[in-house]
């Protein structure tokens, strides 16, 4: 089927999970005691963003921070964080995005394509901005996208209410069943299902198996979406 609009998540689904779990987030993990300890040094945004955390103490800021990320919470003031400190590596050339080959091939031949990630607009456009191309240097893929949705934006993916508000945003409240969502959560399927969305389970490389895994059209490519 010609779905009218496509829905995607990132990590697990577009590219590997293991870039946000070995790259992104030692990346981030290794820059935070800097970053606090000299916190008086840092931007107006860096500064502000560990405020909201209401920790005076550096050390027991940085520690709640790690925290945050060692338990992977998707703490909305720790993801514009992330995001921030992420912008510098990708800016630097530190960090490249290995977005799958397939992946990239269907956001630029698909005329509607979304991000839905827990992690912030503006990370996802850095990954989409400063993706690994074939000769090593990062190719600009943001042109292709029409519109990104993250937790501030649109609520916990988890959350049926979630994807009806997507739905409105992109103007398909009307016709769900012409857009898929792609993910590799079950849970995020099962969420989208509820308001009407076509759902795919992506089955890429070092993602969790799925025990019912047959309860879900699978796809370990998009060559065909």
């Amino acid at each position: 089927m010609n779905y009218s609009s496509l829905v995607l998540d990132i990590e697990g689904t577009v590219c590997p999970i293991s870039f946000v779990k070995e790259t992104l987030f030692p990346y981030f993990v290794a820059k935070v005691p800097e970053i606090v300890q000299y916190s008086e040094s840092q931007s107006d945004v860096v500064r502000d963003l560990l405020s909201q955390f209401n920790i005076p103490d550096k050390a027991a800021l940085s520690a709640h921070i790690l925290g945050l990320v060692a338990a992977d919470k998707k703490d909305p003031i720790l993801k514009q964080l992330q995001g921030y400190v992420w912008a510098e590596g990708y800016g630097s050339g530190e960090i490249k995005a290995p977005v799958y080959p397939d992946a990239i091939d269907m956001i630029k031949r698909h005329p509607n394509v979304y991000i839905y990630s827990s992690g912030s607009v503006n990370a996802q456009k850095l990954l989409f901005g400063h993706v690994a191309g074939k000769d090593g240097a990062s190719v600009d893929i943001n042109p292709e996208i029409k519109g990104y949705f993250d937790i501030n934006t649109s609520g916990a993916k988890v959350d049926a209410s979630s994807y009806a508000s997507i739905l409105k945003d992109i103007g398909m409240a009307d016709h769900p069943e012409q857009v898929l969502f792609l993910s590799d959560n079950p849970r995020e399927l099962d969420a989208a299902k509820q308001v009407g969305i076509v759902t795919g389970l992506a089955i890429r490389p070092g993602n969790a198996p799925v025990p019912n895994v047959d309860d879900y059209t699978s796809y370990t490519d998009y060559t065909n979406l």
